[in-house]
């Protein structure tokens, strides 16, 4: 079969044309061969099992002519000739004349056993083999073979354990082969030709088992010519040769969907087609059409054309497997016309084995896709002309298996009617690396020195390496190991580029040495000062006492609750960008850095990024939108609320702010957090910075995982209770029990109480009767309300006043629980069941009885 490159699995694509747009070079392997009629092949490796049998005979079939076929039926038993190729395998061998040259096929077929075919030349030299090229299990060999004399060995795949079977030969020329003069090539007037690759077909002259038709066509005058293959249900390939027989192109999937393209200048001359599928005789559509067209193009025509290319990408030449990458790229309008003029849109995707990420659809327009416009995603692939669109981000991919492997970068180009009318992309090799690699680093640990590296094999597989620098030949125990590791991935990894890192982007930058204590990386080392940070601000602005005495909440003190808390991470970032500057200077003296160093560097870079820089993006929100005539409607304050909102969304965030407040020792958690939806609903920016600081808080840990996974140290205790967050136990929560309770008025004038669950079923205690003449006010106690032998309560109800019965449940431990709807009137109907509102009636385990 013909060779492919890897492609998009059409599942995971929206346009079947994706199956193998990644295709670079490697379409089919090509031999120039046989473009002028014929060609002998050459005597190949000799028999393997020859010597055995000498005395196997060959039965001749006679001289092949135009008019004649060869055939030959036979069985292979168990006790047949062994093939001279195929150990324990029946095989009879055949010979037969050539007297004139042409192309030759050769069938083999059996209704039980999986055939198999040899071609020799007459001293038993191997010329070809074949296993499935015909129907089904059947060989066929097709060859142009020169006058002579040759041998044909039928055999079979499974050998003799497969047992007896019959099988039918024939050797014939084949018609219809010839190649087909479409004439000459003239400005205006396309040369075409149609048919239909089936099982008869003749075979490639290029890859014998795939159907194949061949044309020429002359050139008079140099230009640019274009070949389109197309085919409904085939996959058309494409192969071009000078009249010489070198072979000067070749397509795949260029032309649209899987349909094949060649487009190039072509100096005047004779040409050979060979219009072929991608496919085996036997694996594509019994008939599959096909029309070809061989066009001149009009090379000022299509200079005035729009022409969309990726003019640059960029994509990492290692990634770490299972860690997300970015791959970024500039794609402008090259040509002379606008994308609009035909309508249309354009989008750029990323492909790689197993992975595939594409943006939205870019539709043409007054201002996109004009003519010479360019758009980068990244500054470092920018030029002057070209400029940045949210409609073309960069892309996120992600390997999972280490290894050699590639990214190809493309852009699609569509009409308003869907029909592809171009795309351009750019091949990228990448390796995957299991974990970081880094040459040799000097850390310090517990007082000495040690030296660390972290090399990869061909594999992408990375073995660290850890030394001490005084004696190389001491061993170093297991939790050194990982420390030093740990220290040389933060000196390597993170310490570098810390301010680079784009949460960090805009921030100001101090040249203070005073940098903030944190205990470790984890999340609630962050998290734990950020509550206090704000319930601090919440307490000193009297907002916890205001709401507790039911006063509103004045929209000006949370912006002051804002302002003041990104004042104080305002501080405590220039303090920590002091202290790595710090750092950083002593590196370039030649200072190594310590384990202790590392994991406070890495905390503090974890705080800054989860708490700081939120933290101090909504007092800079807050800020513009007091300094702006128009208010929180200021186009540019609504754009920077909204890029705060998108990073604030992550679930749960009522609990993780809770867990917060819990571990800065607070002691009026459930007032804060009623305190804090009241906020919420007030100003939503409030809401937005406290839960961006939640949700990436809430990423730490497992982006601590992902660290120390890279550095293949995520087994080891003394790294991992480093970064063990601690986060207060959850209370228990106490089961509970839904139900009604419910009443129904009896003919004699008491009332029936009882219990519905949800699912509609009614529990009556034992004792349930209210009497006629209980008294006012006083509250009536039925007997144990029990489900699956666990009791539950008691009901209670009391007349009032008016004459109105009030309904209630009592918990085995003596809890009142007051439905919001519990009053019967007083003249309701006997016989109808009446019910309270759903309560939650807490169970106390085990069972129990009421005194």
């Amino acid at each position: 079969m013909m060779l492919k490159a890897p492609t998009i699995n059409e599942a995971e694509s929206s346009s079947p044309r994706l199956r193998a747009l990644a295709i670079v070079g490697a379409i089919i392997v090509l031999f120039a061969a046989a473009l002028s009629g014929f060609a002998l092949f050459s005597a190949g490796a000799g028999p393997l099992f020859a010597d055995d049998h000498p005395d196997c005979p060959s039965t001749s079939l006679g001289t092949l002519t135009a008019n004649v076929i060869l055939n030959a039926n036979g069985s292979w038993t168990t006790e047949d000739c062994n093939s001279r190729f195929r150990a324990n395998t029946d095989a009879h061998t055949y010979r037969f004349e050539i007297s004139e040259p042409g192309r030759v096929r050769i069938n083999l077929s059996s209704p039980n056993a999986d055939s198999f075919l040899y071609l020799m030349t007459e001293d038993g030299s191997r010329v070809a083999d074949d296993d499935d090229a015909g129907a089904g299990l059947d060989a066929r060999i097709e060859r142009t073979l020169a006058p002579g004399t040759y041998l044909v060995e039928a055999t079979t795949v499974g050998g003799r354990d497969r047992g007896p079977a019959d099988f039918m030969l024939s050797i014939s020329y084949v018609e219809g082969c010839d190649i087909i003069d479409l004439g000459a090539l003239q400005p205006g007037t396309d040369l075409t030709a149609s048919g239909a690759w089936t099982i008869d077909t003749c075979g490639s002259r290029f890859v014998e088992t795939h159907p194949a038709y061949g044309y020429s066509f002359t050139l008079p005058q140099s230009g640019t010519v274009r070949i389109d293959l197309v085919s409904e249900h085939g996959d058309p390939v494409l192969s071009l040769a000078s009249a010489s027989g070198t072979v000067i192109g070749a397509n795949d999937d260029g032309g649209g969907h899987r349909n094949s393209r060649i487009e190039q200048y072509l100096q005047a001359g004779a040409y050979f087609i060979e219009a072929t599928t991608y496919w085996e005789r036997d694996i594509q559509p019994r008939s599959a059409d096909f029309d070809l067209t061989v066009h001149l193009v009009d090379e000022q025509k299509k200079q005035d054309r729009f022409l969309i290319k990726i003019e640059a990408s960029q994509v990492p030449e290692e990634v770490i497997s299972g860690e997300t990458f970015t791959v970024n790229y500039r794609v402008g309008n090259v040509g002379g016309g606008d994308l609009a003029a035909v309508g249309g849109y354009a989008w750029v995707y990323a492909i790689g084995p197993r992975v595939f990420e594409r943006t939205d659809e870019v539709d043409a327009s007054e201002d996109r896709w004009q003519s010479g416009v360019s758009y980068h995603t990244a500054d470092g692939i920018a030029i002057s002309a070209s400029s940045s669109i949210d409609e073309l981000p960069s892309l996120e991919l992600r390997f999972r298996e280490p290894g050699p492997t590639w990214i190809f970068v493309a852009v699609l180009v569509y009409d308003e009617d869907d029909v592809e009318l171009g795309w351009h992309g750019r091949w990228h090799d990448v390796m995957v690396h299991d974990g970081f690699t880094f040459d040799p680093v000097l850390v310090r640990v517990d007082d000495s020195e040690y030296r660390v590296s972290a090399e990869a094999d061909e594999e992408g597989e990375v073995a660290n390496s850890v030394t001490l620098t005084a004696d190389p030949d001491t061993e170093v125990s297991a939790d050194i190991q990982a420390k030093a590791v740990y220290t040389a991935g933060v000196s390597t990894q993170i310490f570098p580029g810390i301010f680079d890192r784009e949460a960090l982007s805009g921030l100001s930058e101090s040249s203070l040495r005073q940098g903030t204590s944190l205990a470790n990386p984890s999340s609630s080392t962050s998290l734990s000062p950020f509550a206090s940070d704000l319930t601090d601000h919440i307490s000193a602005l009297g907002l916890s006492e205001g709401f507790a005495a039911r006063e509103a909440v004045s929209p000006i003190a949370i912006e002051d609750l804002l302002l003041g808390v990104a004042e104080v991470a305002s501080q405590r970032y220039s303090q920590i960008s002091g202290f790595w500057k710090a750092h950083q200077n002593w590196a370039r003296e030649g200072r190594t850095l310590a384990f202790m160093e590392a994991t406070l560097i890495h905390s503090q870079l974890n705080y800054a990024e989860t708490v700081l820089s939120p933290a101090m993006t909504a007092g800079k929100i807050v800020q513009s939108a007091r300094d702006s005539e128009m208010g929180w409607e200021d186009p540019d304050v609504e754009s920077m609320v909204d890029d705060l909102s998108t990073k604030a969304s992550c679930g749960d965030t009522e609990t993780a702010l809770r867990d917060a407040l819990a571990l800065a020792g607070s002691e009026n958690v459930d007032e804060l957090i009623d305190l804090d939806a009241e906020m919420r609903s007030i100003l939503p920016v409030y809401g937005s910075a406290i839960d961006a600081v939640l949700c990436a808080a809430g990423d730490i840990d497992s982006e601590n995982s992902r660290f120390l996974a890279s550095l293949s140290i995520d087994d080891n205790e003394a790294i991992e209770e480093l970064f063990t967050p601690e986060f207060p136990e959850p209370e228990a929560e106490t089961p509970s029990q839904s139900l009604r309770v419910i009443a129904m008025a009896l003919e004699d004038g008491r009332l029936e109480l009882g219990v519905e669950l949800p699912d509609g079923e009614q529990v009556l205690p034992e004792t349930r009767h209210m009497p006629t003449d209980a008294s006012v006010g006083a509250w009536f106690l039925s007997g144990d309300v029990q489900i699956d032998e666990e009791v539950i309560g008691k009901i209670r109800a009391r007349r009032l006043a008016d004459g109105r019965v009030e309904m209630g449940f009592l918990t085995p431990d003596g809890v009142a629980v007051t439905p919001d709807l519990r009053y019967i009137a007083s003249d309701i109907p006997n016989g109808a069941w009446f019910r309270s509102a759903q309560i939650e009636a807490p169970q106390t385990p085990g069972p129990g009885q009421l005194e």
